[in-house]
């Protein structure tokens, strides 16, 4: 039986978020190391974008939240080329999948630390979350339009 192909707006719309991802995880890696001072972020009492940058729930292990952003996009970027889109091995497929829910799970706990922790929200952040959720969406449906019978 053939394989089912990715709808045409698949690989276009993933990778438009990723690179979105990419864009914006580099804009809060290079204000992580400049001491943030640039942060485009009202601050109030609870949009902050520089508490919760330089909170320590800011690194983990040692190593920004805003780098490992960013590392995650750049990995995930060439899973959305059109190229891996059309490739038939099921690693490539459950590779994407697996790797974009780790994301959401990581997603899932800054916005915990935002809102329970910290008591702030980063409209920065907040964009790479919702990158990150749609980004997901978009290879769950893709991945399960090319697994349908």
């Amino acid at each position: 039986m053939p394989r089912a192909e990715a709808p045409r707006w698949l690989a276009p719309a993933s990778l438009a978020l990723g690179l979105a991802g990419v864009a914006v995880a580099t804009y809060l890696t290079v204000e992580h190391y400049t001491a943030s001072t640039t942060l485009a972020c009202p601050e109030t009492a609870v949009l902050n974008c520089q508490k919760v940058t330089t909170s320590a729930q800011s690194v983990v292990l040692g190593v920004p939240v805003a780098l490992l952003g960013l590392l995650f996009f750049l990995a995930l970027v060439p899973l959305c080329l059109p190229v891996a889109w059309r490739s038939a091995h099921r690693a490539v497929r459950w590779g994407r999948v697996l790797f974009a829910l780790i994301g959401v799970c990581f997603v899932l706990y800054l916005i915990y630390a935002e809102l329970f922790v910290l008591d702030a929200i980063c409209l920065w952040c907040t964009a790479v979350h919702v990158i990150t959720l749609a980004l997901f969406a978009v290879i769950a449906l893709g991945t399960a339009s090319l697994d349908a019978p």
